[in-house]
């Protein structure tokens, strides 16, 4: 994905009713949860052992791996018991009937 990209996919199925879904976002796995009042989105699988966070858990605003237990922010994608690991985390905006994805480190400071 490249630093300006913005991502169309359609909305998830089930994402409303269990609050977590998987989707395929520029040829990449791509977990979206529902966060606060919005959506956030993170890459699907887990930097330790490649655990797929589409089965995770969310705790308040962390998203926990369930292989190991590390746990991501989903602010910053840094991983909070594992300080080396860090996962991709997608700003998310709905539009209509689907979602636009952008990195967060790539959206800072900029309007949709």
């Amino acid at each position: 994905m490249s630093s300006d990209q913005t991502i169309r996919i359609p909305f998830p199925d089930g994402l409303v009713e269990t609050g977590i879904a998987v989707a395929v976002a520029d040829g990449q796995e791509i977990v979206v949860l529902k966060h606060d009042d919005g959506y956030r989105a993170v890459d699907r699988w887990c930097p330790h052992e490649e655990g797929d966070l589409g089965e995770g858990m969310m705790y308040g605003k962390n998203i926990k791996c369930p292989v190991h237990g590390y746990i991501f922010d989903l602010m910053k994608g840094q991983c909070i018991n594992q300080f080396t690991m860090s996962i991709a985390v997608y700003e998310v905006k709905v539009d209509g009937d689907d979602l636009l994805l952008r990195r967060l480190s790539e959206t800072k400071g900029r309007e949709w």
